[in-house]
C-alpha cells in the first residue's frame, strides 16, 4: 500500500530513483605530497519522486485535489507509507513544480473520478 498523509495512491505508483540514495556525502582532495584525503558525513533528504505514467500509476482529480491542498501548507510534514516503509517528508517546493500531472483523457471540465499520471515530488526530513 502506497499512503501519503490521508491520501491512498496507485499501488503501481514507482519510486524510480529510490536506489539512487546513499546517506553518505564525501569529497576528495589531494594533499600537496599527493596522498588522498577523504571527507564524509552521513545526510539525511532523501529524494523521492513517486511516479505514474499514461498506463500506471493513475491518480483521481479528486485525490490530486487533496494532494494540492497537502502540498498548499507551508512548512507542513506528512506520513510516506511506501509498501511496508514509513518516512517523514515534505513536498520539495525548492524543485517546482511539486505535482507535475496530466489528465488521462482531456477534458473541459474535470469531475472527482477522472483520472491523472504525473509525478509528486518529495524529500525525506
Amino acid at each position: 500500500m502506497i499512503k501519503l498523509g490521508d491520501v491512498i495512491l496507485p499501488n503501481d505508483l514507482t519510486w524510480p530513483n529510490w536506489f539512487e540514495w546513499t546517506g553518505i556525502s564525501e569529497t576528495v582532495e589531494r594533499t600537496l605530497s599527493g596522498d588522498v584525503v577523504i571527507y564524509g558525513t552521513e545526510i539525511t533528504g532523501q529524494i523521492i519522486d513517486l511516479t505514474g505514467g499514461s498506463d500506471y500509476g493513475w491518480i483521481t482529480y479528486k485525490d490530486l485535489k487533496m494532494l494540492v491542498d497537502m502540498a498548499s501548507v507551508y512548512g507542513e510534514t506528512y506520513e510516506l507509507n511506501y509498501n511496508g516503509d514509513t518516512f517523514t517528508v515534505r513536498f520539495r517546493h525548492e524543485d517546482s513544480p511539486v505535482l507535475e500531472f496530466t489528465p488521462v483523457a482531456d477534458t473541459a471540465e474535470f469531475i472527482d473520478n477522472d483520472y491523472f499520471y504525473g509525478v509528486i515530488k518529495l524529500m525525506e526530513v
